[in-house]
């Protein structure tokens, strides 16, 4: 009894994993947007154009957001280094309150200053259901890589780097 009921259930978590597949998928156009960064500055996606980044979602609650920020900070640099550019989105529309984005990446001594989604109008553009969510995104425009979820070392030059 007990195989079968582990038959069905791997049955239904295999039909579930084909059928969800969050956001813009790999070797889709990246879609387009504008926002206003947290200092106020409008910043349109295209303004990446010809430059690889990598676009990073996040929120200051999300636990693994703040497990990850240190890395994402290191990563800033990494791409800056190598003719790159690491976009961060904050999901403004998911945040308590918008002043907590500034003392949050101060804490982290992060040089970045994000994009506010204070609609949520890129994360539903995006689809992103779950955060942190990065996507690398090529000089085209074309999204190279999408991962849902946390950033590691090995993530970072395996995927985003290469290495």
């Amino acid at each position: 009894m007990y195989s079968q009921s582990q038959s069905t259930f791997q049955q239904l978590e295999e039909s579930v994993a084909n059928m969800v597949k969050p956001g813009v998928q790999i070797g889709q156009q990246a879609k387009e947007f504008s926002l206003h960064t947290l200092s106020g500055k409008k910043v349109s996606l295209n303004d990446y154009r010809g430059k690889g980044i990598v676009l990073h979602f996040f929120a200051t609650w999300c636990a693994p957001c703040q497990e990850e920020m240190p890395l994402i900070v290191t990563l800033d640099e990494r791409l800056k280094k190598a003719g790159r550019e690491l976009v961060v989105v904050n999901l403004t529309s998911q945040e308590q309150s918008k002043s907590e984005v500034k003392p949050f990446l101060d804490y982290f001594r992060a040089s970045f200053d994000p994009l506010m989604d204070e609609k949520g109008d890129v994360m539903e553009l995006y689809e992103v259901i779950g955060i942190p969510t990065t996507l690398v995104i090529d000089e085209d425009g074309i999204i190279l890589e999408r991962i849902n979820g946390m950033l590691s070392e090995e993530m970072i030059n395996s995927v985003i780097f290469k290495q």
